[in-house]
């Protein structure tokens, strides 16, 4: 069976032809991996922006450039130390040393030193096999149990013994897991086949079990083809550059992972502490920052969601490979690390929204109190002006016409004040509302007092409102009735007056006529419009001004005046017309004479004129 070639590593090279067979440059680009040839010819510039939280992965066009700015890099954490994923990935890429996910037919995992020619140092190697031990998802349960040792195989054929005892003694000095057995290929150059004998001691009188190889063809016939990678014989096409890209992706992804995490604890921290303020405005200046800062955090879950999953595709090779069963073991080890991290960002995420949504209600609760306990001092400043207005505005006016234009004008103010009035009684179904919506007793004890206060104010500026309109309505009642009187009372001063002292019977009876009509039409005058009003409403017309009363009295007196005069002239006209009855002599009817002598009239003179009896 012929040999598999030998796997010449060109870094720069591999990059190129995965990207183009991946064609996604601009991921590559994005997932901050550079070649060491390539960063090595560019000049460190410092980013042009700043991005919040995981934000290198907002950035789908980061330039080069970009990629050389300290912060834009995340961090991870191996063997106990904080190191850079740039500076892993330096490490990773030397091809020092990979595990393939392969086992052999019992069980245990293979470690391979692949023919690189690539030099570590110790510190560095420590760091490599710390980093490719803890990249394979856990073990099952049984398998922890009875953890097998790991199965080495360091080919070195283009190498020198050199480079053999050097590893052996990193193996011997720092090697974490078990070891079941070394296979080594040996290296093949004619003047290392010389110098084979004096390193075999290192070999032999090792502690481990080293089983030298002379070729891949012999190394076969230990472990079979279908445990090993192409490079050392086998079947297993391996890109090693493939896998650490997808590796630093995964690390990145870790890492802004870590920067949400600690994002979200600042953040939580931050909401925990947070003081509700006493005033609308900053209230809502709290309210807005803070759903400005959830919104980022959410951008970063979104971000980090959709990097993780165009990551799985990548990983996954949808295209070719659809079936889980398709992948090699590194992939499916990559597939398993990005599908946990999406379910714990997701889990994360339900989490974060789950503590927003109730930290979000308790900020509009408090937004909504404040708003409300500024809506009732705005209504209570109101509604003492109302009621100094109508304490300051008493007047009832001195005439029909200033009584009218009182009540218009208290109408038109009544209209505006009311206006507050509807707007207490909403406030104050808000309140209830808002008590009722809230879950803690501390808002419906601070506003249970205010609603009842809303609604007592609201009730003392209608009924004040209500006894002002009356007032005024009785007023303008009361200055007709008194006009009405005293228009009465002139008339009847002039009827009186026109009356002459000396009438005869005819003129009599007319004049007490008249007096009849006009005393009639004051049995219909009405001075009763405090008579019709309750006694707190007819003490607070009359505390209104004594003007008013004095001149209710001096009415009053003038019209039981005229009508005493009225009474008293009608009673003398009758008496005239009586008197003059009774003097009057009843009519004789005389009957005819059928014989008259003529009489003459007699002379001054005649003795008849004296009542002499004539015989």
């Amino acid at each position: 069976m012929k040999e598999t070639p030998k796997f010449n590593y060109d870094m720069a090279f591999d990059l190129k032809a995965l990207q183009n067979a991946l064609k996604s440059t601009s991921f590559l680009q994005d997932s901050g991996y550079r070649s060491q040839s390539e960063s090595s010819q560019k000049p460190s510039m410092t980013a042009s922006c700043q991005l919040y939280g995981t934000g290198w992965m907002m950035a789908e066009d980061i330039s080069d450039d970009d990629s050389e700015d300290e912060n834009w890099d995340g961090y991870m954490e191996v063997a106990n130390q904080r190191i850079k994923v740039r500076d892993l990935s330096q490490i990773l890429v030397s091809r020092f040393a990979f595990i393939s996910g392969l086992r052999t037919n019992e069980g245990n995992p293979i470690l391979t030193f692949p023919d690189s020619r690539s030099q570590l140092t110790f510190e560095e190697y420590q760091i490599l096999l710390a980093y490719l031990f803890q990249v394979p998802p856990l073990d099952d349960e049984g398998e922890k149990k009875n953890k097998k040792g790991y199965v080495l195989i360091i080919d070195r054929r283009t190498d020198k013994w050199s480079a053999v005892r050097v590893l052996f003694s990193y193996l011997m000095n720092y090697f974490p897991e078990p070891v079941h057995v070394i296979f080594l290929l040996k290296p093949e150059g004619v003047l290392q086949r010389a110098l084979e004998v004096g390193y075999r001691n290192f070999t032999e009188n090792g502690q481990y079990n080293v089983v030298p190889c002379q070729s891949t063809t012999e190394l076969r016939d230990f472990l079979g083809q279908d445990c090993l990678t192409m490079d050392v014989g086998g079947i297993l096409k391996y890109n090693h550059l493939e896998w650490v890209q997808h590796r630093m992706d995964i690390e990145r992804m870790k890492s802004s992972a870590a920067v949400i995490a600690e994002s979200l604890s600042e953040f939580g921290r931050c909401l925990r502490e947070t003081e509700l303020p006493n005033d609308v405005e900053s209230t809502q200046r709290i309210l807005e920052a803070q759903t400005a800062e959830r919104d980022a955090i959410k951008e970063d879950f979104r971000i980090s969601i959709r990097k993780g999953l165009q990551l799985l595709r990548q990983v996954r090779q949808l295209e070719q490979k659809p079936e889980a069963e398709q992948l090699s073991p590194t992939r499916l080890h990559n597939v398993t690390a990005i599908e946990r991290m999406l379910i714990q960002l997701e889990d994360t995420e339900k989490s974060f929204d789950a503590f927003w949504s109730k930290h979000q209600q308790k900020l509009e609760n408090c937004l909504k109190l404040r708003r409300f306990e500024e809506g009732f001092r705005k209504l209570q400043s109101s509604f003492a002006k109302h009621m100094i207005y109508l304490e300051e505005h008493r007047d009832v006016g001195d005439g029909v016409e200033k009584a009218r234009k009182l009540a218009e004008d208290h109408d038109e103010y009544a209209e505006t004040a009311m206006s507050d009035v509807q707007a207490a009684r909403d406030l104050h179904s808000r309140g209830e509302m808002l008590s009722a919506e809230g879950a803690d007793g501390q808002l419906s004890d601070s506003l249970a007092p205010k609603c009842e206060e809303l609604s007592r104010m609201a009730d003392a500026l209608t009924s004040a409102l209500d006894r002002r309109a009356q007032v005024l309505r009785l007023s303008v009642n009361m200055h007709r009735q008194i006009s009405e009187a005293t228009t009465w009372c002139r008339k009847g001063v002039e009827i009186l007056s026109n009356i002459p002292l000396e009438l005869n019977n005819s003129a009599a009876t007319s004049s007490a006529k008249g007096l009849d009509e006009f005393l009639a039409e004051g049995a219909n005058l009405q001075l009763d419009a405090f008579n019709q009003m309750p006694p707190n409403m007819t003490n607070l017309i009359l505390l209104t001004t004594t003007e008013t009363s004095s001149l209710l009295a001096h009415v009053a007196e003038r019209i039981e005046d005229i009508k005493k005069l009225g009474f008293a002239r009608k009673e003398a006209l009758q008496r005239i017309v009586e008197r003059d009855s009774n003097n009057k002599k009843p009519v004789q009817v005389v009957s005819p004479e059928k014989a008259s002598k003529v009489r003459h009239p007699q002379q001054p003179n005649s003795p008849n004129k004296v009542g002499l009896k004539v015989f």
